[in-house]
Order: C-alpha cells, then sequence, then structure tokens
C-alpha cells in the first residue's frame, strides 16, 4: 500500500520578508518580531510555521516587540 503525499496538508513556512510583508512592516521590525514568535532557524535562516503564528497571535492578541536600547 503506498501513501499519496499530495493529500497531506503542507506546512507553510514564512520567513523575515513573509513577516514584513504580511503586517506592512520593514524587515528590521520583522525581525524583532521573529524573536518573539515560536521559530525555527534552518541554515542560516528564521522561519515560523503558520499554523504557530496563528496560534500565537489568538493566544497573545499580538505580537510584542521592543526596540533595544540605543547605545550612545
Amino acid at each position: 500500500m503506498t501513501e499519496n503525499f499530495s493529500e497531506k496538508p503542507r506546512m507553510h513556512y514564512i520567513d523575515v520578508n513573509g513577516l514584513a510583508q504580511m503586517f506592512g512592516v520593514g524587515r528590521s521590525k520583522a525581525r524583532l518580531m521573529m524573536d518573539v514568535l515560536p521559530s525555527v532557524r534552518i541554515g542560516s535562516k528564521d522561519y515560523v510555521l503558520g499554523t504557530k503564528l496563528g496560534e500565537y497571535l489568538q493566544e497573545h492578541g499580538g505580537i510584542p516587540i521592543k526596540w533595544p536600547k540605543r547605545h550612545r
């Protein structure tokens, strides 16, 4: 018996550029968002699973970010 993999749901991974586009923010703010979200690192890039992003937003009502303190 063989399985048909096309019938299984595909996982949707979102990178920093995808977050920036999705929320209408720049890469810097999207990078800060990625640091808060439950993400995985593959190679040198971070990704968040689309379902995990939805769960996080439902549970927390948003993505709290804080700009790092400026050093002078």
